[in-house]
């Protein structure tokens, strides 16, 4: 029998979210507030992390190899911040991505095996949107959530005991057309805290932590928050 998120409330009332970025830092710049008021209502939360971070430097000295290491810690330095317990790196390399057959297939099995209510991720039809990795992680998820909600794709994995699930809501964050704003007026700072977390980042592109802060202010103002995160949600 097809497994529905009320029957699982009913066993378990723990709610899940998957929170999926393309780098180490995109969580926290799109859903970091969301995230540690969540977590403080009591929703388990994992972090899921595409690639390794390895271009992500302006210093021509820097290894792709050392620089991965680096951004893999401050992503868990940064995750303990917010009060994430469970992240998960998927490794691939920085610029490389493509909303491909594997890395859709690898979604669906982590949104299968972790049974998210609902997931976080990047909105891929934003305009002007400059990193490829982000469209690619975008397009990704929501073709990974098809497959991982009918049980007819991916056949084999009911068969090893990996059924089919369906996530309740889909959130896009720096959304083109944001149609939900999370007041984060209590967890600011925490969002903040977490992104000073990725020092690699600050140097790379100094002030942007404040730049992110002064957008959240921005969201919340214009419903009358002291700040705010914007999403486009889809109802699944």
């Amino acid at each position: 029998m097809k497994e529905t998120i009320e029957m699982t409330l009913l066993e378990n009332p723990t709610r899940r979210a998957l929170v999926i970025g393309a780098h180490p830092d995109d969580n926290e710049v799109g859903c970091g507030g969301t995230t540690a008021k969540l977590i403080q209502a009591g929703w388990d939360i994992t972090f899921l992390i595409c690639t390794n971070g390895n271009k992500g430097s302006n210093d021509p000295k820097m290894s792709s190899y050392l620089l991965a290491e680096l951004r893999e810690i401050e992503q868990q330095v940064a995750a303990n911040v917010l009060g994430v317990q469970t992240v998960v790196f998927l490794r691939h390399n920085d610029g490389e991505l493509a909303p491909s057959p594997s890395l859709r297939f690898e979604l669906a099995l982590y949104i299968r095996h972790f049974k998210p209510h609902a997931i976080y991720t990047h909105d891929p039809w934003r305009i002007y949107m400059m990193h490829p990795d982000h469209r690619a992680v975008g397009f990704a998820v929501i073709e990974a959530i098809v497959h991982a909600r009918d049980p007819l794709f991916l056949p084999g994995l009911g068969q090893i005991g990996v059924p089919a699930w369906r996530p309740g809501a889909l959130y896009l964050w720096w959304a083109e057309h944001p149609d939900h704003v999370e007041d984060v007026s209590s967890t600011l700072a925490q969002k903040v805290t977490a992104l000073r977390a990725h020092a690699s980042q600050e140097i790379a592109s100094p002030g942007w932590v404040e730049r992110v802060a002064q957008k959240a202010v921005e969201i919340g103002a214009e419903k009358g928050m002291v700040a705010g995160e914007a999403f486009k949600k889809i109802p699944l």
